[in-house]
């Protein structure tokens, strides 16, 4: 059976009849306790559920897994959707602090060459040609990726003429999107609990005809299916902070791959851009004399 974030609690009901009885022990524990489950070790699990640690792991593998992480993540992933910010912070049992910035930066540089590892170039190329031959483009980004719409938008529109950025929704939006059509590029950004506006705002432009570059967290995501380009940031950590490293150097790497396209044009951006900075004083200017 193929393995998704829908299919995982439905293999276990479709295969307990076959475990022999520790393992069908375990089974039924796991669909009580899902949520609690996906963020026990082998040997926790093993205790909470009245069985050996060996009975947990040989009962990943008879579910078709490599090992028990791998079960594990696949557990969590099938919970995304359900899982509030207080159930993770609830569940995931953190008793030593003392060296947690270790381990969020080790989870981040890991979600950062996992991503390295299997971007498409093809894929990124043709997103960037796509950003340079349009006229207009959007980015898109709620609750935890507002921060990463207004970085993107704040970025490309040192380098585009139009550039409109929507972190927050209202009524208003509706007659602007209605008036896009061919001529605009999309950046959207959704990850779980995938926000229902993106997936709004997504479906109208597909809509216009509009292109959509997709940044997202996996192929089942609701957003991935109306994608032209699509990026997978492939987050396995379950944490009520988002791991968002990976995904701002996506957009760092957009944003200077384009400006690099056509470089005069950039250059008259840039300045055009700064000659407004200085005029409106959006900037702290320094006081310090040159020598």
């Amino acid at each position: 059976m193929k393995k998704d974030e829908f299919s995982l609690a439905h293999k276990i009901q479709s295969m307990v009849s076959e475990l022999p009885p520790k393992q069908r022990k375990l089974a039924g524990y796991i669909l009580k306790n899902q949520k609690q489950c996906a963020f026990m070790t082998s040997t926790a699990l093993g205790v909470a559920a009245g069985v050996s640690e060996s009975t947990v792991i040989r009962f990943a593998s008879y579910m078709g897994y490599k090992g028990y992480p791998e079960f594990q993540w696949e557990l969590r992933e099938s919970l995304k959707n359900e899982l509030s910010a207080l159930d993770k912070f609830s569940i995931e049992k953190v008793e030593d602090t003392t060296n947690a910035y270790q381990d969020i930066f080790e989870s981040e540089v890991e979600i950062i060459n996992r991503t390295l590892k299997e971007l498409s170039t093809e894929t990124f190329n043709s997103a960037v040609e796509s950003l340079n031959e349009k006229e207009s483009i959007l980015t898109v980004g709620f609750k935890g990726s507002y921060c990463l719409s207004s970085y993107a938008g704040y970025n490309l529109s040192k380098i585009h003429p139009k550039v409109q950025i929507i972190d927050e929704w209202n009524e208003r939006w509706f007659n602007y999107l209605n008036d896009l059509n061919e001529n605009t590029a999309a950046i959207l950004f959704g990850f779980p609990r995938y926000p229902q506006n993106v997936v709004t705002i997504a479906e109208i432009l597909k809509e216009r005809g509009g292109t959509l570059i997709v940044i997202t967290d996996s192929v089942v995501s609701p957003l991935a299916e109306l994608a032209d380009y699509l990026f997978i940031i492939p987050v396995r950590k379950a944490f009520f902070v988002d791991h968002l490293s990976a995904v701002m150097c996506l957009i760092n790497a957009l944003v200077f791959s384009l400006s690099h396209k056509d470089k005069e044009k950039t250059e008259k951006y840039l300045k055009r851009f700064e000659k407004f900075s200085d005029e409106n004083n959006i900037f702290v200017k320094s006081n310090r004399k040159k020598s």
